[in-house]
């Protein structure tokens, strides 16, 4: 009788479905992402900002922060951590002298005053406007300034949280029918441009 239990027992155990501990852990996607701060006045502000940022789990670099330079360089991976996370762990940095800590982002769609691109873009906008806040500086250029509204992370929660740049990225970058099939793209500080080689004479 045993011999014939343990069969059965194994099949059973094969047609269980698999538990959510044991689906497969999304693919990282490390990134690094320029935030603009303001209310950074000194030394003290760029500490508070650099160590509530590092708190973040998957954070692998913090540079290019100062009261000169007005922004900031978070390498992180976007699959374990959003673009939200970061923005409010800058703003949750102790306040020095009574400063507030405002992160925002900048965003380009270059085609975005051609044809009827402006709407659909808009409308892509729009359904973020319960995390963050989109503002044209120059609509001719199709550039924006985005700043996020206040995020209560849910500790219970794995993975991102909030806005994250594939809400964008994907409905406007990604090719029709899934998206829009325009440039898109957020603002980099500090990128190394590769120049030519040389011309050998």
């Amino acid at each position: 009788m045993k011999k014939i239990l343990l069969p059965l027992f194994t099949i059973a155990a094969l047609s269980l479905p698999t538990s959510a501990a044991e689906k497969k852990a999304p693919e990282p996607h490390p990134t690094t992402q320029t935030f603009y701060v303001s209310g950074v006045e000194c030394g003290n502000c760029v500490d508070a900002i650099t160590e509530s940022i590092k708190k973040v789990k998957s954070v692998t670099k913090v540079e290019g922060l100062s009261a000169a330079s007005g922004w900031v360089n978070v390498s992180f991976d976007s699959h374990k951590d959003s673009f939200h996370q970061i923005a409010q762990a800058i703003a949750d940095a102790a306040p020095q002298h009574g400063n507030k800590y405002v992160a925002t982002m900048k965003v380009r769609v270059p085609d975005y005053a051609k044809a009827d691109n402006a709407a659909k873009v808009e409308g892509v906008f729009a359904k973020s406007k319960d995390l963050v806040k989109v503002e044209a500086t120059d609509k001719a250029k199709g550039e924006f300034v985005m700043s996020f509204l206040p995020l209560t992370v849910d500790k219970s929660k794995e993975g991102p949280q909030g806005w994250n740049g594939g809400r964008f990225g994907h409905p406007i970058g990604d090719p029709a029918p899934k998206g829009l099939g325009l440039k898109f793209n957020i603002v980099r500080e500090g990128a190394t441009v590769a120049k030519a080689p040389a011309k050998k004479n």
